[in-house]
């Protein structure tokens, strides 16, 4: 009797490159595929998850492209480099998934971003596939946001 070869679906995740947004999200590619789906992380090329196979073994990780150098970070710093980097970012992420796609036919379930990395919703979108933000930083951070946002515009 043969077997039946059930491909699983694979879930696309896209976390920011710093320590507190990596860490909620591999959690969560953890806990994904211990419920049977495949985690592809993508990620910068300058700013990795270290230890990626060791840690986390049947994970594929991919790269993409920087289109902007690390020394940006340091010269706009953190708030304009995100900014900077959401604009220009589109086309490489677009073709890093596009890759994907002709590596392992079309079995992207999802697309699971950090909110700071917002072009992945514009691209997931254009390529018709689902997504869905996932926010790592806590409630109170959110609330402290949108208070200070308030202030800020009082003033």
């Amino acid at each position: 009797m043969e077997k039946s070869h059930v491909e699983k679906r694979r879930i696309l995740l896209v976390p920011i490159p710093a320590q507190g947004h990596v860490t909620p999200m591999m959690q969560l590619g953890k806990t994904l595929h211990l419920r049977g789906f495949s985690i592809t992380v993508a990620q910068g090329q300058f700013n990795q998850v270290s230890s990626s196979s060791r840690h986390f073994p049947g994970f594929q990780f991919v790269t993409i492209p920087e289109s902007l150098p690390e020394s940006e970070l340091e010269r706009l710093g953190p708030v304009e480099f995100l900014i900077k980097l959401n604009k220009t970012s589109k086309p490489s992420f677009k073709d890093c998934i596009s890759q994907l796609i002709l590596e392992h036919g079309n079995d992207i379930a999802c697309i699971i971003y950090d909110d700071l990395m917002y072009f992945c919703g514009a691209v997931a979108k254009e390529l018709k596939l689902p997504s869905i933000i996932f926010n790592t930083t806590s409630a109170t951070h959110r609330v402290s946001c949108c208070v200070l946002s308030k202030l800020n515009a009082k003033n």
